[in-house]
């Protein structure tokens, strides 16, 4: 996939920074300039209560075919990512670009020598929970696409959206890429009472 065809796909365009705020601006170039900062991502662990989310998808959610809970809080935090325009900037080939309607890339741990499976969803922001969770269960057990093959611009504009439930982490550091697109990365953990 090449840059014209994400902004097409992906319903992007070029970000002016001229219409920015004065911080904006000064962010935007200072934050992601190497010569300055050599790794613009912050890395921030929090611990949420997450019992009235928790209640609210049993009463209203969990009863359609293929939910869980971890999609009821992924189709939940892309939603929220979308409302904030800064998640949804991206820095391709030394330019901004903000897009509307970002796939979101998420690992399925499938055990064996593969160990993992690469999964993206398009259009979530499209979607009601009942076709979501439809489109999320399908796109789990019929993933089709080898282990690192993913195009690199795909890789790199993604929601990336993580979530290893065994672990009981107070800090996690993502690795930081080489193509550094400024994409927002989350990963859920234990589950656990506060």
């Amino acid at each position: 996939m090449d840059l014209q065809e994400a902004l097409e796909r992906y319903q992007g365009t070029k970000l002016n920074l001229d219409e920015l705020s004065k911080y904006q601006q000064w962010a935007f170039r200072y934050f992601h300039n190497e010569e300055f900062v050599l790794n613009p991502n912050l890395s921030v662990t929090i611990q949420l209560d997450l019992v009235k989310p928790r209640e609210v998808y049993e009463r209203s959610f969990q009863n359609a075919q293929g939910a869980s809970f971890q999609a009821y809080l992924m189709w939940n935090l892309v939603k929220a990512l979308s409302l904030e325009w800064t998640f949804c900037t991206r820095k391709i080939d030394e330019e901004w670009y903000l897009f509307k309607n970002l796939p979101v890339y998420f690992p399925v741990a499938v055990g064996g020598d593969d160990r993992f499976k690469d999964v993206v969803i398009n259009d979530i922001i499209l979607m009601d929970w009942t076709k979501f969770c439809r489109v999320y269960r399908d796109s789990i057990e019929n993933s089709n696409i080898d282990v690192g093959s993913l195009p690199p611009l795909t890789w790199g504009i993604s929601h990336f959206i993580g979530n290893l439930p065994y672990l009981n982490f107070t800090l996690f550091q993502m690795h930081s890429g080489v193509m550094k697109t400024s994409r927002s990365m989350f990963y859920f953990g234990q589950r656990h009472n506060l």
